[in-house]
């Protein structure tokens, strides 16, 4: 299942034509696939469904790696991030490119779909930029943080899980609410493990969040 949505990837960044960007692409570790398996899950009957869950994993690469710039991180998933090997200006034009290829492909999509994933990846920015703003001091409000969460991480699940269901012709809010409890879950874990872990056992550079 997952190999289809990897294959489609590479197929998509090849649709550009540019050796430089295949190059780079290539150097970017294979995370979870989270956003993939709930999208096959729910809609993987629809012969769209691989084509959607690619764009969407493009769109969360991409915003991985703003994400390493932003915070100065030279690791991802146990492997150096490509800010640390190539500088932090091909790894925000690379983030640029795989946005903007997403953006395109999601166009070939139904409207409904497409306007989905493209309100959540606004979201998903407007997040990072709570999160730069939340962590210049340390600050215990609760719905400061479950905002910002949302924002960053759970808006995108949350979509994938609507636009799977809106192109598979399913209900989508029972869905849409799974994702979203899905995704605060995942980075409410994630943020715990931050704090708890040591960057060999994360893969990542630990404490970066709460800096």
């Amino acid at each position: 299942m997952l190999e289809s949505v990897e294959t489609r990837m590479k197929e998509c960044v090849a649709l550009l034509g540019d050796a430089q960007t295949m190059e780079l692409f290539s150097k970017l570790p294979k995370g979870k696939r989270l956003r993939a398996k709930l999208i096959m899950r729910i809609a993987d009957e629809h012969p769209d469904a691989v084509l959607l869950a690619a764009i969407v994993e493009l769109i969360h690469a991409a915003s991985l790696l703003h994400d390493d710039v932003i915070d100065d991180a030279f690791t991802r998933r146990g492997t150096d991030s490509l800010n640390a090997l190539y500088g932090n200006k091909k790894a925000i034009m690379l983030g640029d490119i795989l946005y903007s290829q997403g953006f395109h492909l999601l166009t070939t999509l139904p409207a409904p779909v497409a306007g989905t994933i493209s309100r959540a990846v606004a979201f998903l920015s407007l997040g990072e930029l709570q999160d730069v703003e939340l962590s210049k001091a340390f600050n215990p409000n609760r719905k400061l943080y479950e905002t910002m969460i949302y924002n960053k991480t759970a808006s995108l699940i949350e979509a994938s899980a609507k636009a799977a269901a809106e192109l598979s012709g399913k209900p989508a809010k029972p869905l849409q609410l799974y994702g979203k409890n899905l995704g605060l879950a995942f980075q409410i874990v994630d943020d715990i493990l931050d704090i708890t872990q040591d960057s060999s056992s994360l893969g990542k550079p630990a404490m970066h969040d709460f800096k």
